[in-house]
């Protein structure tokens, strides 16, 4: 006997009338009624509504329920802490400041509290200036009565000490707090976005309350800083370790992080505020003319708290690795988790030279979008390019991967990786596309406005973020996309799309040359026929190491009649 899987997905208003009235016409009674108009219409018409519901609800309550479906950030929040994931929050920008303190006396013992706040007197987010902050102490000495420079790591955010808490505000031993704090995806680093005490004695934060407890580790004062399901910041304590008592104190600092906003350029930060330098021997604040601050490059590693994609693809990443890179999406969710990486891609010899060179055993490619381009992460240069309308331009062009950084990404991938393997880290080539679109407007709307709310939709579709490597581009899709008022990001609604009448891509254009898609599977499987920005509405496939960008002013439009 054949398995029965129910149709409850075809289930809706239209079927359900249908059914009902078939049903009522087996009966007697109303074999022969004209349903056409009658009150029993509208009974009818009524229970499918309420069907329809049902059907509804009871996808969505399906769909929810398992991780690799789910859409809701709430479930695939709670789904993805179920196999050991824990979603992350808001991640606030770092970089390094270079203070240099004119006179004062050789060997003279200085020291910088931790968590003293610095300004970026040029720079704002909301009318509000940028805040920077240490949050670990330094300490050091003057080298020469004629000036000393050193530098402190610092990270955004401005500096909110909560306090007040004991043990008896805790519930299920969990303090909820306000959103918005910066969450850290590093807890090994020097440079913490929180740091809770108890009795004024700072406690360790941990990923997981059962790491690292064993008959070996003593370490009981511990607490887990985590992002809910319901976006909001919470510590936690744990009863098989130390949990606060009702009469000791609980004081929080914590960083105000503005995210991907409070991302700052190089030289911006160079506020200082008054006391913030003590000299221990002296015991007296160095005078704040007597010191100059600044950030030689611009900071990195800001982030939004994940969406709900990045939560599914993260925690299925990393449940199905084990912990270990084997495969190339191993190694894209591994790499894609740190908050200085915006995307990544790795494959090796089956992808690069599937007829067997053992110039490729055991190598893995490696190529990445880091989330602040700069010195610091990938070293770029400026090319100027011109599209076939005359449209002139510079474009970015990476050269090659900062050292620091490069051997930052090896060792963050080493204790992961298989031990006959070694990466290849191919610097990313960066496809610039230019758009030429023809709009007729509906009456009421500016065309002004709708030529914005275009441009910013093209944008945030080619945010890094949001694009991958190995793409591929079907212009048609982003057209749709570009029509559909549904698909809106965290900031813009793109209200003024609603009052596109027509929209037609009239030309397009790339930077360079990249490839028509190859269905003959043969290799390598992007280079057939060239595309070279041809007016054709077709699916473009890009290289491994091809990452698609929107040149910036080169969205142009026609009104049409």
């Amino acid at each position: 006997m054949p398995l029965l899987i129910p149709e409850y997905l075809s289930i809706d208003f239209n079927t359900l009338v249908t059914r009902i009235k078939e049903e009522l016409q087996n009966s007697a009674t109303f074999a022969d009624y004209d349903y056409e108009g009658s009150n029993i219409a509208v009974l009818i018409e009524l229970c499918a509504y309420i069907g329809e519901l049902n059907t509804y609800f009871l996808n969505k309550l399906a769909k929810n329920t398992y991780l690799e479906t789910a859409d809701i950030y709430e479930n695939v929040n709670r789904l993805a802490r179920q196999i050991g994931y824990e979603p992350k929050g808001v991640l606030s920008a770092r970089g390094t400041a270079t203070i240099t303190i004119s006179g004062g006396i050789e060997g003279d013992e200085i020291q910088i509290p931790a968590w003293s706040q610095m300004e970026c007197p040029d720079d704002t987010y909301e009318d509000e200036t940028i805040k920077y902050s240490n949050t670990t102490q330094y300490s050091g000495t003057l080298t020469s009565s004629a000036s000393t420079t050193f530098n402190i790591n610092v990270r955004q955010g401005e500096v909110t000490t909560l306090s007040g808490y004991t043990g008896s505000d805790l519930i299920d031993n969990e303090l909820l707090l306000p959103t918005g704090y910066g969450y850290d995806n590093d807890l090994d680093d020097t440079l913490p976005s929180i740091e809770v005490s108890v009795d004024d004695v700072p406690w360790e934060r941990i990923s997981d309350f059962y790491d690292s407890l064993s008959a070996l580790y003593t370490e009981d004062n511990v607490y887990m800083f985590v992002y809910d399901k319901y976006n909001r910041s919470k510590v936690m304590f744990n009863s098989g370790r130390n949990v606060p008592t009702s009469s000791q104190n609980i004081t929080i600092k914590l960083l105000e992080s503005l995210g991907i906003n409070g991302t700052v350029g190089a030289d911006a930060i160079t506020g200082i505020p008054n006391n913030f330098i003590y000299n221990v021997t002296r015991s007296e604040y160095l005078t704040s003319s007597t010191i100059t601050m600044s950030n030689s490059a611009a900071t990195i590693g800001a982030a939004s708290s994940e969406t709900v994609s990045e939560v599914r693809d993260n925690a299925l990443g990393g449940m199905n690795a084990q912990y270990r890179n084997v495969t190339g999406s191993d190694y894209k969710s591994s790499l894609n988790a740190r908050s200085d990486v915006a995307a990544a891609l790795a494959w090796g010899e089956q992808e690069e030279s599937p007829s067997g060179s053992t110039l490729e055993y055991n190598k893995v490619h490696i190529s990445l979008i880091p989330t602040t381009w700069s010195t610091a992460t990938v070293v770029t240069s400026g090319a100027t390019w011109t599209t076939d309308w005359d449209s002139t331009g510079i474009i970015m062009v990476p050269t090659s991967y900062a050292t620091a950084w490069e051997t930052e990404i090896s060792r963050y991938i080493e204790p992961k990786k298989m031990l006959s393997t070694y990466e290849q880290y191919d610097v990313p080539e960066l496809i610039y596309f230019s758009f030429k679109f023809g709009i007729r407007k509906l009456r009421i709307y500016t065309l002004a406005n709708i030529q914005t709310d275009i441009t910013n939709k093209l944008i945030y579709y080619f945010r890094s973020s949001n694009r991958n490597f190995n793409e591929e581009i079907n212009f048609m899709n982003i057209l749709e996309y570009l029509l559909d008022t549904t698909e809106i990001s965290p900031s813009d609604e793109y209200s003024n799309i609603k009052g596109i009448r027509n929209l037609n891509i009239r030309d397009i254009d790339v930077s360079t040359t990249v490839h028509d898609l190859n269905t003959d599977e043969l290799y390598p499987y992007y280079t057939v026929t060239s595309y070279t920005g041809e007016n054709q509405l077709r699916s473009i496939k890009l290289g491994y190491n091809q990452f698609p960008m929107l040149s910036s002013g080169s969205v142009s439009f026609t009104e049409e009649t």
